[in-house]
């Protein structure tokens, strides 16, 4: 197939990524057969759409067709269960028999992925968070990851997991290492390349201190040659300069909250998502405001949590303010 080596690249032996709207990761491993031209697969998310699914399929068909293997898709490993992630996970285990994996607090949303509309509008949503975008078809899982589970590969190398919270509840970090150690790792999106990160400066995060703790995480695996973000550019090595950016925007969210207050006595939640989104020159559409507005209000709890913010009820109506300074 033409441009084939755009589509599928080789990071380390047995480890590729299908550059895409979300990066999917793709291992292989030697089976115990016989026959040396058949090659197990394990996938690392799979796109958000059945479109995204048939694209996937059809790359590896065309690499390994022209490798002269075949392969079987033994399991798709999900960071984490977001629309874009494993939208496209039904299709694969009807076309394949795959089986799907996920970390266990992952589970929930993605058998009943209703629960993340509700999570972003705060009660049941309209029927324009009712979209393929934010909630894909319910997804089963056939096994619960855990942190401290490893899978074993062909030529000494492993499978390993590290929990990372943040972005979502239970968001995996999926590290393959090879019999030197050397690794390729695969975050989901608890970090942002640069390119992403600027254009979207305030991306979707559940908890802002639990993302920085994560980015910190990340930055202590050694031995790191490639981290392959779930959206944007790859990282070569060091993910320090990207990890840093990532924790400039949040630190930049945080600031632009606490100047909200100081324009006025008390703001709602509503006001200040306007002015964080308005101080970032943002034009929202229906589901950016979506996106952002959840996000705005996960940075309000945290900071309400460490008594940087204060909140009262009145006039039915919930208020926001900075604490009084004795």
């Amino acid at each position: 197939m033409d441009n084939l080596t755009a589509r599928i690249i080789e990071l380390s032996a047995g480890v590729y990524v299908i550059p895409a709207t979300t990066n999917v990761g793709v291992i292989t491993s030697e089976n115990d057969s016989s026959n040396d031209s058949s090659v197990d697969v394990y996938l690392i998310d799979s796109g958000c759409t059945e479109i995204d699914g048939e694209y996937v399929l059809d790359v590896l068909k065309a690499f390994f067709e022209q490798q002269g293997q075949y392969f079987t898709l033994k399991a798709i490993i999900t960071t984490h269960g977001h629309a874009d992630h494993c939208g496209a996970h039904n299709f694969l285990k009807e076309e394949t028999g795959c089986a799907l994996w996920a970390a266990k607090h992952e589970q929930g949303a993605m058998e009943t992925p209703i629960i993340q509309g509700t999570v972003l509008w705060g009660g049941y949503p309209p029927h324009e968070m009712r979209t393929l975008f934010f909630m894909p078809s319910p997804t089963y899982l056939d096994r619960s990851l855990t942190a401290d589970e490893t899978i074993k590969l062909s030529g000494g190398r492993t499978i390993s997991f590290m929990e990372l919270k943040g972005h979502s509840y239970e968001n995996l970090c999926v590290i393959i290492s090879d019999k030197k150690n050397k690794k390729v790792i695969f975050p989901g999106d608890n970090i942002f390349p640069r390119n992403e990160i600027i254009n979207h400066w305030i991306p979707l995060i559940l908890n802002p201190v639990q993302y920085m703790e994560s980015l910190d995480q990340l930055c202590a695996i050694e031995n790191v040659e490639w981290c392959i973000p779930s959206h944007g550019d790859f990282l070569k090595r060091n993910i320090n300069e990207a990890a840093e950016l990532n924790k400039i925007a949040i630190i930049s969210t945080r600031t632009c909250i606490l100047d909200s207050l100081k324009t006025k006595k008390r703001l709602t939640a509503e006001e200040i998502v306007k002015y964080v989104a308005d101080k970032n020159e943002m034009k929202l559409s229906f589901s950016q405001y979506a996106l952002v507005s959840s996000t705005v209000k996960s940075y309000i709890a945290v900071m309400h949590d460490a008594r940087e913010i204060k909140m009262e009820v009145s006039d039915n109506k919930l208020y926001f303010s900075l604490p009084v300074q004795k």
